[in-house]
């Protein structure tokens, strides 16, 4: 379900949760986590990355083994995938989508083992790297702050950059477009976990969008059971991980649908990407979000 905005279509695909899809070297590929005994894995005994060929569907290739939570980012001639153990943010890279970099830490909080963290997302705002990330620890309850880097190998929290720290937010998506930065992020909303929108241009002081929530968990959506004996039903709750990019004139999302609970590798549902899609540019998507 969502509001006007962001329409969602019949498009969806099984097993995947967290996305990123970009054009490189030619191509349109998507990046895919993998996570442990998941449907359809090459490495079913490690969580890892995939590269998918949008044209083809075929895999291109894996990397990022034994992290979780990836994200993909495009600089130049080189595609980097950022990814976590939970105590840091490593990150690799390839100019060729089959050789990769050793993983390489990148961020880890001045060492501290308080902090884990989770999902990632990064933007250059023509000055330097900008990362979102959700954090939970410490002080943190997956809230969603922000740090900058000028070369994508060392990064600093920005004082005071942080989103509503009293609120549930989590599964940062940043876009950077005319001197605004907007953020996506999943939050607890009427029971739920909603995809919601804000910008801001200094990421200390926020504006949330006036038709926020801009994706809601839809019921009459249907999770199918790992285990086909299972008689479960298990109910939608959750439209997150939002990934956004523009093709063609139009603006589209990939999202995650589930239920945002965890469970065993064996049981329980199956998560799976909607698509949703605005018929217009992604300038005039952000803008109509903010009128």
């Amino acid at each position: 379900m969502a509001n006007d905005i962001l329409i969602p279509t019949a498009v969806r695909r099984d097993w995947l949760c967290e996305t990123t899809t970009l054009f490189f070297g030619g191509r349109k590929v998507r990046l895919e986590t993998v996570r442990l005994n998941q449907g359809e894995s090459l490495y079913p005994d490690t969580p890892h990355a995939q590269i998918r060929d949008l044209n083809t569907d075929k895999i291109i290739s894996t990397c990022m083994h034994g992290f979780w939570l990836q994200h993909a980012f495009v600089r130049k001639d080189w595609f980097y995938v950022f990814g976590t153990d939970y105590y840091g943010i490593w990150m690799i890279r390839s100019f060729d989508l089959h050789e990769w970099s050793a993983p390489q830490m990148v961020f880890n909080s001045e060492n501290s083992t308080e902090i884990h963290y989770q999902n990632n997302t990064i933007v250059h705002n023509g000055e330097y790297f900008v990362m979102g990330l959700d954090l939970l620890g410490g002080p943190y309850n997956f809230t969603v702050c922000f740090a900058r880097s000028f070369d994508l190998q060392e990064w600093h929290y920005i004082p005071g950059a942080v989103y509503k720290p009293r609120f549930y937010t989590s599964c940062p998506f940043l876009l950077f477009r005319d001197g605004w930065y907007y953020l996506f992020h999943v939050r607890m909303h009427d029971g739920g976990y909603h995809t919601f929108a804000a910008r801001s241009s200094d990421l200390l002081v926020w504006e949330d969008s006036p038709h926020n929530p801009i994706l809601s968990p839809a019921p009459d959506d249907v999770m199918k059971n790992k285990n086909p004996e299972e008689k479960k039903q298990y109910n939608v709750i959750n439209a997150s991980d939002i990934y956004l990019w523009e093709e063609d004139g139009k603006t589209y999302a990939d999202y995650h649908v589930g239920d945002q609970q965890g469970y065993p590798p064996d049981r329980g549902p199956i998560p799976y990407i909607r698509r949703a899609e605005f018929n217009g540019p992604m300038s005039g998507f952000l803008e109509k979000l903010f009128n």
